[in-house]
Formats: C-alpha cells, sequence, structure tokens
C-alpha cells in the first residue's frame, strides 16, 4: 500500500469573505486569488447538483462529470484543484478513474475525495489513489469541510464551522 501524504492545513488566520486557496501543487505557500475548482464525479444526477450547488454557494468553481470516463477527460482539460468521486459508476468505475489519475504526471497531483454508499469501500478507496473517503449519504456541509482541509482552505464565514467552538468542523477520514 502507497502512503500519499495529506496537504497539510493552512494555519488560523483573520477571518477572509472568500476562501483562499493556500497550498499550491508545487508545495510552496501562496495566495491564489482565484476561486478553487472542485471536479464532482457522480453518475446519480440528484448527487451531482446537490454537491455541486453547495460547493458553488461556497465559492468554488464546480465542473461535472457523469463516469470515470469523463472525470479523467475533464480533469486531464480543466485541470481542478480537487475531485469529488463517486466510485460505483457505468462505463469507466470510480477505482479505475483515480488509478488513471495517479498514473498521469498531469492529474497525480490533485486530491481524490472517494464518496460512495458502497459499504466497506475505503480501504479499496485508498489503495485506488484516493485521498480522503466519505461514505453517502453525505451532508454537503461535511464534503466541504474535507475539501477545506484537503486545499488549506481558511473560511471563517462557512456556515459549516459555526457548529464547532473553535470554529473548525470536525471529519474523521483515515
Amino acid at each position: 500500500m502507497s502512503a500519499r501524504p495529506h496537504r497539510k492545513p493552512a494555519s488560523k488566520s483573520k477571518a477572509r469573505p472568500t476562501p483562499q486557496l493556500i497550498s499550491s501543487q508545487s508545495g510552496k505557500s501562496t495566495h491564489k486569488a482565484t476561486k478553487p475548482s472542485i471536479l464532482v464525479v457522480d453518475d446519480d444526477l440528484d448527487a451531482r447538483t446537490m454537491y455541486g450547488v453547495y460547493l458553488k454557494s461556497m465559492g468554488c468553481t464546480v465542473y461535472t462529470a457523469t463516469d470515470g470516463a469523463g472525470a479523467i477527460k475533464q480533469a486531464m482539460t480543466m485541470h481542478p484543484d480537487l475531485i469529488v468521486l463517486d466510485l460505483a459508476m457505468p462505463h469507466v468505475d470510480g477505482w479505475q478513474a483515480a488509478e488513471r489519475l495517479r498514473r498521469s504526471p498531469i492529474t497525480r497531483a490533485i486530491p481524490i475525495i472517494a464518496l460512495t454508499a458502497i459499504p466497506g469501500a475505503r480501504e479499496s478507496a485508498r489503495l485506488s489513489g484516493c485521498d480522503a473517503f466519505m461514505a453517502k449519504p453525505c451532508l454537503p456541509q461535511l464534503l466541504w469541510c474535507e475539501v477545506r482541509l484537503l486545499l488549506g482552505i481558511e473560511n471563517k464565514a462557512d456556515p459549516a464551522a459555526d457548529d464547532d467552538d473553535e470554529g473548525e468542523a470536525k471529519v474523521v477520514s483515515s
């Protein structure tokens, strides 16, 4: 099993009105003025819509795909900052898509969150190259917390952050 290090969350700083991307793929700390771009991949229209609309409301640019083949094509073309990937999809499934994305020098550094209703898929998702795993049904607010963690986004204006005493929602991903 190959272990890929997670990107470290950014240190706490002043609240910003819009999300700021702190970590770049090169590993240098930079502040991007652009919105984080997220590729949401799911064959279920309702799931794609729900997560896409929520991520847009949090200030992200959202791209979508309906299967693994579309995910690979979109990732190669759009170079998103993060991919939210369902595992059970037609044509090319999420496991195959994650493996292909990890083999490509163009997409290997893009963090991938596996988001699936398949019980017991956590370990196989990791082995395929996913950086985090979330089980469906999953509240969009919890997905946003994981996105923020992987991208190092500070956002005190996040409604999900108000649930915790210190302004940080707790999400366990292993």
